[in-house]
Order: structure tokens, then sequence, then C-alpha cells
């Protein structure tokens, strides 16, 4: 993976979303968890004070854009139907490589910023 692919993987807020959660975890999370902690950080409030729309509208972005993209660009596992984890290999750490040069990874600078162990 180049770097001009590694920045239209982190073109979404979404997915940097998405990454910034795998890392956090270190491990694998369903999607319908990772659905919810997406909507919650896109909008701002506590996963209890979510609308289940939102968690949908969320859930149905991430099953239909973003992890088939990021599957196909084999940053994530392929078998990310029920649960999500980052892949191993050289495009999740070129992603994150990429991604640490730029000041909008996580899209919200209140969060953690926690590093790509390997």
């Amino acid at each position: 993976m180049d770097r001009t692919e590694a920045l239209e993987v982190l073109a979404s807020a979404d997915r940097q979303l998405v990454l910034h959660e795998l890392l956090r975890l270190d491990g694998a999370i369903g999607v319908e968890e990772l659905s919810r902690s997406v909507a919650a950080r896109r909008h701002q409030l506590a996963p209890a004070e979510l609308d289940e729309r939102a968690v949908e509208r969320a859930r149905f972005r991430l099953t239909r854009i973003h992890l088939p993209k990021l599957a196909e660009r084999q940053v994530i596992g392929s078998d990310w139907s029920e649960t999500v984890s980052l892949a191993d290999g050289t495009n999740a750490d070129r992603v994150f490589g990429v991604a640490e040069g730029l000041d909008c990874f996580p899209p919200d600078d209140s969060l953690d910023r926690p590093s790509r162990r390997r």
C-alpha cells in the first residue's frame, strides 16, 4: 500500500474512528458494539444517550461502506461480519504510519492517542 492509498483509507472520519477504537481495544470488537462506539463518538454523546437510529445509521455506514473498504485494503481481518479486528501485515502498519503524521488522527483532539504496538 502506498501513501496515497493509506490517505484514502484515512479520508473518512468513520474509518478513523474504527481504527482508533481497534487500537484502543488492542483486540476484536463486535460490529454492534463498534457501531455504537462510532455513533457515540461521532455525535459526541455517551453510548447510553444515543438514539437507536443513530446506532443503526452507523452500523449501515460501517457494514456497507467502511468495513468492506478496510477489509479490501487488508487493514482489518477479512471476516468482519460478526467481529472486527486489525489485520496483521504491512497495510495496517502503513496506514498507522501515515496517520501518525496527520494532525487530524484521531478526528477528535480530546481522545487519547494510542500507539500501534507490534
